[in-house]
């Protein structure tokens, strides 16, 4: 690793320690119901409906209550399939269950949860309080359907939670259901609210906060490419020339890379972006081969590997949660500057080309690149913390002039190079 690799790495160290404490923190503070943890049920509830609609396969059952009110809802996991299969469209369907539920505050600018534990089936999701009586421990919010329901609260936390929450303010609310299905007997208690809906209809709040800026620092890996492909040829004075093959990290190391974006989301799962990027790398004294009958060493300082970029793509969400994982593609098109070389103790007369050229190995060139991308985003308050992984491929760069004079045509002819870059950094919404 050169001496500035070692800068820049040493820099995204301390870059990686402190975005290290902010996941930790943001780790802490999440305080989900653990997968398998069970919740404080409440008294047992009956609830009558006429079932308008039924999909036996996936457990889902549209039913219509006696408030005139329709309601899709799933089949918990203790229901047998059987029993599910013996419902029919239009009969009146009477359920007992008991459900359970906690809450957590929403902080400001978090996503919005919408998740289901595989194992437990027990859903967290993101609502909206809608009204608040401490003194019967109950809480009523509104869900993604803009349907109001009204739960019961059992759990000590929670009942300290709502002390603390008002309306309008956003929480987490995850819960999981027991039933018995006591199909076609007409309650003889008061209407009940129907068990929790699946959360599947479109939310007004999952397309707020629509566009985003995103700021990301890492270092480029590159794993193939080389700067210099091995040849050989003769100066046009007649000096023999030997160049080796001298790989892009021989060279300039890891490679500092900034990427600077905006995105916005067309679909609470699906993200359009655009990136700014910069790259900049310098180089140490390498050696790159002979000159001359006596094949005296050529080490060159080449000068900075330097390029702008525009890429645009798309990102892809999973289960929105304070940790989102998301995998993306972007394609873009790079400008880079002329890279020079400065020879190193060796005689300006051996190289007659070289010195025409202004001492230029590449000259100035637009590359194009692709590749696809995976990452995650860790919401902490209004900004969340972004880390994003990527394999890239940048295309080659321009020869020059004096190369193919010295019968050295093709040194850079797989100066392409696919690249692993790992990058860090934040974004927030607007």
């Amino acid at each position: 690793m050169k001496s500035k690799g070692r800068k820049t790495l040493n820099t995204l160290t301390r870059v990686v320690c402190l975005l290290a404490a902010l996941l930790t923190a943001a780790a802490n503070s999440a305080a989900q119901p653990a997968p398998g943890q069970p919740l404080t049920r409440t008294a047992h509830i009956t609830y009558t409906g006429t079932v308008t609609a039924l999909d036996p396969t996936s457990r889902l059952v549209t039913t219509r209550g006696n408030d005139g009110v329709s309601a899709t809802w799933e089949f918990p996991p203790n229901v047998p399939q059987a029993e599910v299969d013996a419902i029919r469209v239009g009969q009146v369907l009477t359920v007992t269950y008991s459900d359970a539920i906690r809450l957590r505050q929403k902080p400001a600018g978090e996503p919005i949860v919408d998740s289901v534990e595989p194992t437990s089936r027990m859903r967290t999701a993101t609502v909206t309080i809608a009204a608040v009586d401490v003194a019967t421990s109950t809480v009523t919010f509104t869900g993604r359907s803009g349907r109001s329901f009204t739960r019961q609260v059992v759990d000590p936390a929670d009942l300290a939670l709502l002390r603390t929450v008002a309306v309008g303010d956003r929480v987490d609310v995850s819960w999981s259901e027991t039933m018995e299905i006591v199909t076609g007997v007409v309650a003889t208690v008061q209407p009940a609210a129907a068990p929790m809906p699946i959360v599947d209809d479109p939310d007004p709040d999952t397309l707020r906060h629509r566009l985003t800026l995103s700021v990301l620092f890492g270092v480029d890996n590159q794993f193939s490419g080389k700067m210099i492909e091995q040849a050989n040829g003769s100066t046009t004075g007649g000096v023999p020339i030997r160049l080796d093959e001298t790989t892009f990290d021989e060279t300039y190391g890891r490679m500092g890379l900034l990427k600077v974006g905006v995105g916005y989301r067309m679909s609470p799962r699906n993200e359009a972006v655009l990136n700014f990027v910069i790259s900049r790398s310098s180089s140490e004294v390498v050696d790159v081969g002979t000159v001359g009958t006596a094949g005296t060493p050529i080490y060159v300082k080449f000068g900075d590997y330097n390029y702008w970029g525009i890429e645009g793509g798309q990102r892809f969400y999973f289960v929105q949660t304070r940790f989102t994982p998301f995998v993306g593609y972007v394609i873009g098109l790079n400008r880079f500057d002329d890279i020079r070389g400065e020879f190193v103790d060796i005689p300006n007369g051996f190289v007659p080309g070289y010195v025409a050229q202004d001492g230029k190995f590449f000259e100035k060139s637009w590359a194009f690149s692709f590749g696809p991308t995976a990452g995650v985003l860790v919401g902490v308050g209004p900004i969340e913390v972004m880390g994003e992984v990527g394999l890239r491929f940048m295309g080659g760069l321009s020869d020059v002039d004096w190369l193919v004079e010295e019968g050295l045509r093709d040194i850079n002819s797989e100066s392409s190079r696919w690249s692993f870059p790992i990058m860090l950094g934040a974004r927030v919404r607007f």
